[in-house]
């Protein structure tokens, strides 16, 4: 930092000729010394003649020796020609000749830039004797304040003026101070003519309307206010009227278009009352028909968690299911073996107590047969179908609506089976004898019946559903495959379950079709191919196995996680034969690592650490010479896994429960060991 003049007064005044020993000076320097502002005296330099030629410094406080950054240690005694021109200062001398010339003080602004400073100083200019007196201010941050105050207004007017909407503001005396081109426009009158000038005398056709009463309220009160005006005739505009400063301030926008779609709106409204009213109408329609759906859809829901469950139920019933009769059946051959009739005769009561034990665990097995084949309703495979054993599965679940109403009869002819989905082709008979049902009164069966009819025609099997219900008039019967369409009352019905049979007899490549008389009853008959193409694999056929008598001598693996189907199958395939049991798919992994001379492998599909898929994958990698022998056993519950696991397999598949034959006969045709 420079060192400040006039820190040893009396030195400086010695050296200043006719300066020396001026009191004046050395009070400045002592006031000035410590002022927060440049503080500097400079006298005037003038040749032989008189002429004013340069000024050098006499004094410089601390703050000016810092504002200027003239690295020269002390200005005192500096010429202001010495000065470099980015200090800004040395283009003063104009300014400071004047002063001393006229006498009178001046303001200078002028950039100054050194050591990283680049800003502005305000220099206030005074005659000190022969010479001048300098304040030197730092005017940088105002100076950029205004520069930039100045080009927001700038930027603020340019918006205003490109606004797409009118603008003007006025003062608390209702004076225009502002007036964009589009607010001009709409006065017709030039701007020169309105600024200074109160609204009202400018445009007095304003007086006595909203906008008069709106503009006198936000002055007032202070608040905002937004509302429609028709100035002219047909031109329409949105006023946004607001506080600004001590006066308001008001956007207006045209808005013809805007009111012209109103009108328009309005006009089409009233013209098409009559067509709101047919189009209300048909909306609560066609809310009936959705409710209708979603209540279909529910349904639907709740028959797609029913086969969920029936192939649950299914596959956990079949597990006990099939030792249960296995044991009955080992249990009856034992008893039949007994070689003196009177041992026979001592136990014939236990001997037919089993008999009828065997019986009902077939009925438990026909009921879980049904329940597989609803569990797959949405399996897409075709194949060949009968539809006899179709119509007694949809019959036995229906029944429970048919026994008090009807008795049922039975015409089956001589057909062929039909390609179809089973259990599609079962939801359709369901449907069918569920309607017949309901069209016929309770309390009345000895007097009612329900006629099941098939015949053959051409290459197509033909299945009659008759009943002696109530019929339907012609009008319903054209009706009657039409979705939602139903007679029956709220709540009963969705009428959905004659179009949905209709479509799904449709996509079989049959024929759906209804004859009626009212008071007479109906029939609903259902045509089918016999010809057709099968959408999957076929899994193997058994029937070629059941061919050939039991045998001895050979060695069997049983795979299963029940521990009552190993057992009932170590007694149906006999002593005769050397039977291994493991109770996991990686059991029997870790024995057929050490032994795989075995005749036949019977595996469970479905066990808890590995599945047969998995025990399959396994030996093919490293035991294929085991797969010829093996047979999977299954109790239903397949996952999609193992749908397509079966449906891609050559391998012979047997269901729990199963004949206790089948099992010796696989036993005895297994091929050779390799």
């Amino acid at each position: 930092m420079p060192k400040p003049a006039f820190i040893e007064p009396s030195k400086v005044l010695r050296g200043s000729r006719q300066w020396e020993g001026d009191e004046v000076l050395r009070v400045l320097a002592e006031v000035e010394n410590t002022h927060p502002e440049g503080s500097m005296a400079l006298r005037a330099l003038r040749d032989e003649e008189g002429t004013l030629i340069d000024f050098e410094w006499i004094y410089a406080n601390a703050a000016a020796e810092r504002t200027l950054s003239w690295h020269v240690g002390s200005l005192v005694g500096h010429k202001l020609h010495e000065v470099p021109p980015e200090l800004g200062l040395a283009g003063q001398f104009e300014a400071f000749h004047q002063v001393v010339e006229t006498g009178q003080s001046c303001q200078q602004v002028f950039p100054h830039a050194c050591d990283g400073f680049d800003g502005w100083l305000q220099a206030t200019v005074a005659r000190f004797r022969d010479g001048v007196l300098v304040r030197l201010r730092d005017i940088t941050a105002a100076r950029r304040a205004e520069t930039g105050l100045r080009e927001t207004r700038d930027k603020l007017v340019e918006l205003l003026e490109n606004l797409p909407e009118g603008f003007f503001s006025v003062d608390a005396h209702w004076r225009y101070t502002y007036i964009n081109r589009n607010a001009l426009l709409l006065t017709g009158k030039p701007r020169e003519k309105l600024f200074g000038r109160d609204i009202w005398s400018t445009s007095p056709e304003l007086m006595g309307t909203i906008a008069e009463r709106e503009y006198r309220r936000v002055m007032a009160e202070r608040v905002s206010t937004v509302f429609e005006m028709e100035f002219s005739r047909g031109r329409w505009f949105e006023v946004h009227a607001y506080p600004s400063g001590n006066g308001i301030a008001i956007f207006f926008r045209d808005i013809n278009e805007k009111k012209k779609a109103e009108q328009e709106r309005d006009a089409l409204l009233n013209r098409e009352h009559s067509g709101r009213l047919e189009a209300e109408e048909l909306a609560r329609q066609r809310a009936r028909e959705l409710l209708a759906a979603r209540e279909k859809l529910v349904q639907s829901e709740k028959l797609a968690v029913a086969g969920q469950l029936a192939a649950g139920v299914g596959h956990e019933i079949n597990n006990p299911l099939s030792f249960v009769m296995g044991n009955i059946h080992f249990a009856l051959e034992q008893l039949q073996a007994l070689p003196q009739v009177e041992a026979r005769k001592a136990i014939e009561e236990t001997a037919e107590a089993l008999a009828e034990a065997r019986e009902g665990a077939e009925r438990i097995r026909g009921i879980v047969r049904d329940l597989k084949t609803f569990a797959r309703g949405d399996d897409a495979q075709l194949k060949q179908v009968d539809v006899h054993a179709a119509l007694e599965f949809s019959l036995s679940m229906a029944m429970n609506h048919i026994r008090y109403r009807a008795q049922v009869v039975k015409c089956y002819g001589n057909v062929a089976p039909v390609w179809a989905n089973e259990a599609k082709l079962g939801q359709v008979f369901l449907n069918l004898l569920i309607n017949a049902a309901q069209a016929i009164p309770e309390g009345d069966s000895t007097h009612h019946r329900i006629v099941l009819n098939t015949y053959a025609r051409d290459e197509h099997v033909v299945v009659e559903v008759t009943d002696t219900g109530m019929g339907m008039t012609p009008d319903v019967l054209t009706r009657a495959f039409e979705p939602f369409f139903t007679t029956k009352a709220q709540g009963e019905g969705t009428g959905l379950g004659l179009s949905i049979c209709h479509g799904i007899i449709k996509a079989l490549r049959g024929e759906l079709t209804a004859a009626s008389m009212p008071g007479k009853g109906s029939t609903f008959r259902v045509v089918l191919p016999t010809r057709g193409s099968a959408s999957g694999d076929v899994v193997p056929s058994l029937a070629s196995v059941l061919e050939a008598p039991p045998v001895q001598g050979k060695r069997v693996l049983i795979i299963d996680d029940e521990a009552g189907i190993a057992s009932v199958m170590r007694r149906i395939i006999g002593r005769g034969n050397e039977v291994v049991v493991t109770a996991s798919g990686r059991e029997a992994l870790a024995l057929l690592e050490r032994d795989t001379d075995f005749d036949r492998i019977f595996c469970d599909l479905m066990m808890t650490d590995l599945t047969g898929m998995d025990v399959h994958a396994e030996l093919a990698k490293h035991h294929p010479e085991c797969l010829p022998r093996l047979v999977f056993m299954t109790g239903g519950g397949f996952t999609a896994r193992a749908r397509a696991f079966l449906q891609s397999s050559s391998h012979p598949r047997i269901d729990k429960p199963f004949e206790p034959e089948l099992i010796r006969r696989l036993v005895s045709q297994a091929p050779p060991r390799i």
